[in-house]
């Protein structure tokens, strides 16, 4: 593959890349505004993705994390670690819980669903201050094993996925939102572009840099007279 080849490839994947990561953003956020409103009216959380043909292929779910601990008071939770565990102060210009132990705590809290702390040295159970049990917000799960990216692969290569594919992938932006008609001019005009360009690779792979008119060429293509 040409140079010329390899930058019209990285171009070409480099656009797509950008539609499809787009497209993909809203289409998650349509996704999960949808599976909350379904959770809600019907408390359905989890539903089968499916090909247009009907073969399931995945599932996505949406996920509700349990509640984790946080620090809401630092100064008071500072203070609790001062008075029963020193070492884990960190003495700069102001003092601060060292945060490998802040988060050995939370975790132990997460874990708990409550903010107590059994120190598992003495058994002491402290009611830790300054720390909560915070909701986090819920969350889609996509899952696709590998039986399921073959099928969507084949179903691709294939063109079988039909209303699956946005328009600014089948068609392009350009086209979106245009008839048939539209669509079929703009693949003719790219396919004319391709062999042209294919000519133009063949004609620099000949050595056409060596031509005489080569100069006059390019003063053309920059708008000048011959």
């Amino acid at each position: 593959m040409s140079l010329k080849d390899t930058a019209r490839t990285v171009a070409v994947l480099s656009t797509l890349h950008s539609a499809i990561g787009d497209q993909l953003k809203d289409a998650k956020r349509e996704l999960e505004t949808g599976l909350r409103e379904a959770k809600a009216e019907t408390g359905t959380q989890k539903i089968a993705v499916s090909l247009d043909e009907g073969q399931d292929v995945g599932t996505v779910s949406l996920v509700q994390p349990k509640a984790a601990a946080a620090v809401t008071d630092p100064d008071a939770f500072k203070a609790w670690v001062l008075e029963n565990y020193a070492g884990e102060i960190k003495r700069e210009f102001v003092t601060s819980v060292q945060p490998g132990f802040q988060k050995k705590i939370l975790d132990a809290l997460t874990a708990a669903g409550v903010a107590e702390w059994a120190d598992p040295e003495t058994g002491v159970i402290h009611e830790v201050p300054g720390v909560a049990m915070q909701g986090r917000a819920a969350y889609t799960r996509l899952t696709v094993p590998d039986a399921g990216k073959a099928a969507i692969a084949e179903a691709w290569r294939e063109g079988r996925l039909g209303a699956s594919m946005p328009p600014a992938i089948t068609a392009g932006p350009a086209a979106a939102g245009s008839g048939d008609g539209e669509t079929e001019k703009l693949r003719a005009r790219v396919a004319e572009l391709e062999e042209r360009d294919a000519w133009l690779s063949a004609l620099e792979a000949a050595g056409v840099d060596n031509w005489q008119g080569i100069d006059v060429a390019r003063e053309l293509r920059d708008g000048g007279e011959s």
